[in-house]
């Protein structure tokens, strides 16, 4: 995705932005218009601006409870304008109506996880814990629980932390990229990473050597995995660790690294397999009009593959079953692969043919996470911006532009779910305490 261009591509991009129509701020069924979504489903809008804006992932508690992590600060602001916001629905009708802000002062946060009485969220360099206890919807406790990661380009920084079925946390990590243009925001390649104030507990290398860690806070246990990836990552019922990178829209940890550990002496390139049968950098299908091809951006292929999720909901039709869902924001999709076993691992083939699942029209919904909710529903995070490539890779004067934060007070999560299921009631009914 990282490539050279002449200055005269350069001043024409600004042009393009220069004369592109202000975004198409809409009603939610003028929002709904714009996307096509896989037949036999329907689209809802489960909360949009200003409830919340700038979305990058989502959780949902056992009481019901919507948990939004907002990235305000892409790409350049270091200044903490990060939040994670909580949400509810008063009225019953499927759609969020109202937002509190749960936890702030976030510098880039990357993911969320409920854990104890509260959550975990990724922030570079830490992992920190948020809690609740007057029942104010404000976390009142803010605690370090792990630090040490990279401060990075925010496209590869640390992020998604999930809960495998051995209870191990997960997350996702890769090598800190080196800035080249904004090299003040952006050089801080970690340090060891550890528990925050126990000198007593284990101590990874810098920035975990650029590996995906796991760890068992309560027990003192970090670790890090055989294998690295960028913004995302799953898992199917049965424990597969599947990954992703930009180029690269879905491959599988293989082999684990207590596995390797028993033999520190064999030699092995890689512990991962491309399990893609359309290609590393596949093709993609978007249905944009008017699309903004910023640089550095390859047309037609995955080149910011992200937020990817193994559907196990029980809602979808059969085809559906063992699914993987992707997002390309750049391309405005979300993809869908069918996962079968191939050998000791696993292939991944195309759902739809010259289509994507969901795709929107509008260049600016950009689609970066995806959860399963505890209704079987699909829900897409849509990040919505004019801009989703980092200027680092876009020019020295790409800042200057005035339009690298088009959209910062937008931002919707969408629900997916199969053509007559009634809106959602979770927000309102569930309640497994």
């Amino acid at each position: 995705m990282r490539r050279t261009f002449t200055i005269s591509i350069i001043s024409i991009y600004f042009l393009l932005v220069s004369c592109t129509k202000d975004s198409p701020s809409s009603s939610p069924e003028e929002i709904l218009s714009t996307f096509e979504v896989a037949k036999g489903f329907q689209i809802e809008l489960l909360a949009m601006e200003p409830l919340i804006s700038d979305p990058v992932a989502m959780e949902i508690d056992e009481q019901g409870r919507l948990y939004v992590v907002e990235m305000h600060g892409y790409p350049l602001d270091k200044s903490g304008s990060g939040t994670v916001k909580l949400l509810s629905d008063t009225d019953g009708d499927g759609m969020m109506d109202h937002a509190v802000t749960f936890a702030d002062n976030l510098k880039f946060p990357t993911g969320v996880l409920r854990w104890k009485q509260g959550i975990l969220v990724t922030d570079p360099p830490n992992v920190l814990y948020f809690e609740d206890t007057n029942g104010d919807g404000k976390a009142d406790i803010r605690d370090t629980l792990l630090t040490g990661f990279a401060v990075s380009n925010p496209q590869h920084n640390f992020n998604t932390p999930i809960l495998g079925i051995d209870n191990w946390i997960y997350i996702s990590n890769e090598p800190a990229v080196t800035a080249k243009v904004y090299k003040e925001e952006f050089s801080d390649l970690g340090s060891e990473v550890h528990f925050y104030n126990r000198p007593d507990g284990p101590v990874l290398k810098q920035n975990a050597g650029g590996q995906r860690i796991r760890m068992k806070p309560d027990q003192m246990k970090l670790e890090t995995t055989s294998s690295r990836g960028q913004f995302g990552q799953t898992y199917d019922p049965w424990g597969h660790h599947f990954l992703v990178s930009n180029a690269n829209h879905i491959f599988q940890e293989v082999i684990q690294a207590p596995y390797l550990n028993r033999n520190p002496e064999l030699l092995i390139s890689h512990s991962t397999d491309n399990i893609s049968d359309h290609g590393n950098a596949a093709a993609v299908y978007p249905i944009t009009i008017d699309p903004e091809h910023q640089l550095l951006t390859d047309l037609g292929v995955f080149t910011s593959a992200c937020g990817n999720v193994f559907y196990s909901g029980g809602l979808f039709p059969k085809e559906y079953e063992n699914t993987i869902f992707v997002a390309e924001p750049v391309s405005n999709i979300t993809h869908v692969d069918k996962i079968e076993e191939k050998g000791a691992s696993f292939k991944a083939s195309r759902m739809e043919e010259k289509k994507e699942f969901f795709a929107s029209q509008d260049a600016w919904s950009r689609p970066v996470n995806h959860y399963i909710g505890p209704d079987g529903a699909l829900y897409v995070v849509d990040y919505y911006r004019r801009v989703i490539e980092h200027p680092e890779w876009m020019g020295e004067d790409a800042a200057k532009s005035g339009t690298l934060y088009d959209g910062m007070d937008q931002g919707r999560i969408f629900r997916i779910t199969p053509k007559g299921t009634p809106p959602a009631q979770w927000p309102t009914k569930l309640d497994l305490e």
